[in-house]
């Protein structure tokens, strides 16, 4: 067994053994000594030092404290550099098993850690070491500048880069940290830059602007048959149904039998076209089209896939001009057999592909042939609001085939009609008010940004950054009646300084 072997053996729970990796000379695969089925790997750098290991199967979890693993985390760091002073204890971030632990080089002008430098060691509750990542060998530059913007003047820039939509959110409990799983009227908080530069430079943006929903001019269905509208023709068969939990799921075929489907509406079976209705209303809820598409034809167009879309979406719902907005279209280009192409471009065989990931040793080249190529679409999302405030959280959609014009899929997706009965639009608390109840929980700290350049060297400059101290996590919406700042759960995380 070699030295580094046997250190990493005392972090393991099982005896193993390490066989030279087939694809590079520093690294290897280590081996369960018992089962002799690989477990993990390591990889060391030209000094033979240890600078990557992780272990395969994910971590169990356990009732260790973050302090406990931190501590584990440090004897792993001591074993493999027992004299190292460079790097120290930067971070402890929840990952949800493990938690990852950071070693960083502090900037020794500002005291500031240098991020992404010197050790990641990741930890499970359990106490188990499950990958150790060294940076060291990586090449980077600190340029350094004078300050020239403070951070009183950072905040208010940061401040007035910040944008208010006012929307109806659901405040979950998943997501906000102190939700409710209630629906408000609520500022969403668009973030437009992501930090300001300390010499006075442009800040990046992070985001773009981007076209508002439209309103949609009420339309007049003529044809109320959903089965016409979606594209069954005579020429289909209903080849089988079921009811389960308040859904009705039919199965419509051109082909009198097919070898194999399933009621998922999630997933799309070859051959066949998936509806989903609600038994009480008989509201249909969801379309898959899994249907072969063969080749030709003309584009009917944006325009005409959009009246075919909203002819569906009338018949669903009369009112649809009152209760929804429209995104702007696309075209989606996500068919098999453009994956096909891309892959083979690249020099692979079909026998190395299977659903956009590389399994040759589980692939029967003559399944390649059983893949049917499926229609691109026109897709378009579809937005509730309510006294003409979008519903977040809600989005519908109706994909019309890109040649056909047949409804390839549909989504329909609201919110409970209870909701609508006491909720408020008209907002107490201004957009001005929002702003300084936000930059109440705001500071800027100085931050090292690192960027790339031209040969891939990383470049750290300095700059401030948003920070939260008064909150678990970000503040991400203001409640436009109370005034309440709410903030995401970003996890059990420790920055150190």
């Amino acid at each position: 067994m070699s030295e580094t072997l046997g250190k990493i053996q005392r972090f393991l729970p099982v005896k193993v053994y390490d066989k030279e990796s087939e694809f590079d000379e520093s690294s290897f695969e280590i081996v369960d000594a018992e089962t002799n089925e690989e477990i993990g790997s390591y990889s060391l750098n030209e000094n033979g030092e240890l600078v990557g290991f992780s272990l395969m199967d994910e971590p169990s979890k356990g009732n260790l404290q973050k302090e406990q693993m931190a501590e584990i985390a440090q004897k792993f760091v001591d074993t493999f550099y027992p004299d190292q002073k460079e790097f120290e204890l930067s971070a402890i971030l929840d990952l949800d098993n493990p938690y990852m632990i950071s070693y960083e080089k502090r900037d020794e002008k500002y005291g500031i850690f240098i991020h992404s430098t010197g050790f990641t060691v990741s930890v499970s509750t359990s106490g188990q070491i499950t990958s150790f990542y060294c940076a060291d060998d990586e090449e980077y530059e600190v340029r350094y500048t004078d300050i020239v913007v403070s951070e009183e003047e950072a905040l208010d820039k940061y401040i007035n880069g910040i944008k208010f939509e006012l929307s109806i959110q659901r405040f979950n409990r998943d997501i906000f940290e102190n939700g409710d799983d209630q629906y408000h009227l609520a500022y969403s908080v668009i973030e437009q830059l992501m930090e300001i530069p300390v010499n006075g430079s442009e800040s990046s943006s992070i985001r773009e602007e981007f076209e508002m929903d439209s309103e949609i001019e009420k339309m007049v269905v003529h044809n109320h048959n959903i089965y016409e509208l979606i594209g069954l023709t005579a020429g289909y068969k209903l080849l089988d149904k079921r009811v389960k939990e308040g859904k009705v799921i039919e199965i419509w075929s051109t082909l009198e039998s097919i070898g194999e489907y399933s009621f998922d509406m999630e997933e799309s079976d070859d051959h066949v076209i998936k509806l989903c209705f609600d038994e009480e209303t008989n509201l249909l809820l969801q379309v898959v089209s899994g249907e072969e598409y063969n080749s030709g034809g003309e584009d009917i167009g944006v325009d005409r896939a959009k009246e075919r879309a909203l002819e569906v979406l009338f018949t669903l719902f009369p009112d649809a001009h009152e209760r929804f907005r429209l995104e702007a279209s696309e075209t989606e280009m996500d068919n098999f057999e453009d994956e096909v192409e891309e892959v083979e471009d690249e020099g692979f065989t079909p026998d190395e592909f299977i659903d956009g990931e590389f399994e040759e040793e589980n692939f029967d080249e003559d399944e390649w042939d059983e893949y049917i190529e499926q229609e691109d679409s026109y897709a378009f999302y579809i937005h509730v609001y309510h006294n003409g405030v979008r519903i977040d959280q809600h989005v519908s959609i109706i994909q019309v085939g890109q040649f056909t014009g047949k409804i390839t899929h549909v989504n329909v997706d609201l919110p409970d009609a209870d909701i609508f009965e006491n909720l408020r639009t008209s907002p107490e608390v201004t957009i001005a008010e929002a702003k300084e109840i936000y930059k109440k929980h705001l500071k800027m700290e100085l931050m090292f940004i690192r960027e790339y350049d031209e040969d891939g060297k990383s470049i750290y400059t300095l700059a401030y950054t948003p920070s939260f101290p008064s909150t678990v996590g970000h503040v991400r919406a203001i409640d436009a009646i109370t005034g309440k700042a709410m903030y995401v759960d970003v996890g059990d995380a420790t920055f150190f300084s």
